[in-house]
């Protein structure tokens, strides 16, 4: 990516920041924020994701209790005003997101009379995109791909729950009981869901995940499988090479980096992996995994 551009994000990206904390008081909107680093609101999530390693809504919260919890210690507000006063809707809702981060109540808190900032400013740097130089491609293939079938099963699953793992490993030893496998890798696929919400995402909303093979037909469906299909179009595709773990790194580029300057759109397709011949585990450095992002 050219260094003018990598800037511009650092740029933009810097002076959301600096809006969110110089209001962390007052109620804020994606669309408010994502206004102020000149980016629609759906791809400043995506940036904002990729150069920060946090949700624009993880850090909003994150902050707003580190902030909040100064509070605690130099003011004798109630914890009640506190909690309003840095827009959470109810005390408990409060004292839920504070526990998250330090570990016990804003009572105990304020009795040990100890201030630690447990959650600071984001320091946004440009070695966090150019980390991926040596893991994504920069510039993804473009592909025009025919409808294909697919056999297998699938979980709702969500960030803070991800049982992807338990689902491969329910799937993997029931592959060679279907019988019309045409041998092309094995599919990690997220549908399209027409309900979704990109700003209302948070780490606890489900969404729906299949591992599945390719087939030539969807006849003899084993019990306990299912049949499902990948729609045809354009699509942009990356190779992440590495640990499974940091695949989200490779999405936050594609999406938050590439896209915004392609000159394409996403479209309502679903997005997939492939763990092909070239994928050797989730903790292998070496293993390939292409990432799939549908265009138009």
């Amino acid at each position: 990516m050219h260094e003018k551009v990598k800037n511009d994000y650092y740029e933009r990206i810097e002076k959301a920041v600096d809006f969110i904390e110089e209001n962390l008081k007052e109620k804020l909107t994606i669309e408010m924020i994502a206004e102020k680093a000149y980016f629609s609101k759906y791809h400043f999530i995506r940036v904002f994701t990729a150069m920060t390693g946090e949700t624009v809504g993880n850090y909003l919260r994150k902050r707003r209790i580190s902030r909040s919890s100064k509070q605690l210690i130099s003011s004798n507000y109630s914890i009640l005003d506190i909690a309003l006063d840095y827009q959470f809707e109810s005390q408990e809702a409060y004292t839920r997101s504070f526990k998250k981060i330090y570990n016990t109540s804003p009572g105990k808190y304020r009795k040990l009379n100890n201030n630690q900032i447990a959650y600071g400013r984001a320091r946004l740097t440009i070695e966090r995109l150019n980390h991926l130089k040596s893991n994504v491609t920069m510039k993804p293939k473009i592909i025009e791909l025919e409808k294909k079938k697919l056999i297998g099963i699938s979980v709702k699953t969500s960030l803070a729950q991800n049982n992807i793992p338990q689902l491969w490993n329910t799937f993997m030893p029931r592959i060679e009981e279907i019988t019309h496998n045409i041998d092309s890798g094995c599919y990690e696929i997220h549908p399209f869901d027409s309900e979704f919400k990109m700003e209302n995402f948070t780490e606890s909303m489900e969404f729906e995940k299949w591992a599945a093979v390719e087939v030539d037909n969807l006849d003899n469906i084993p019990d306990g499988l299912k049949a499902t299909t990948i729609e045809g179009g354009k699509y942009a595709v990356f190779e992440h090479k590495g640990l499974m773990s940091n695949i989200q790194l490779s999405f936050d580029y594609a999406y938050g980096t590439w896209l915004p300057n392609s000159g394409f759109e996403l479209d309502k397709r679903a997005d997939f992996e492939v763990h092909g011949k070239q994928y050797y585990g989730p903790e292998n450095p070496e293993s390939i995994t292409e990432l799939w992002i549908p265009i138009k």
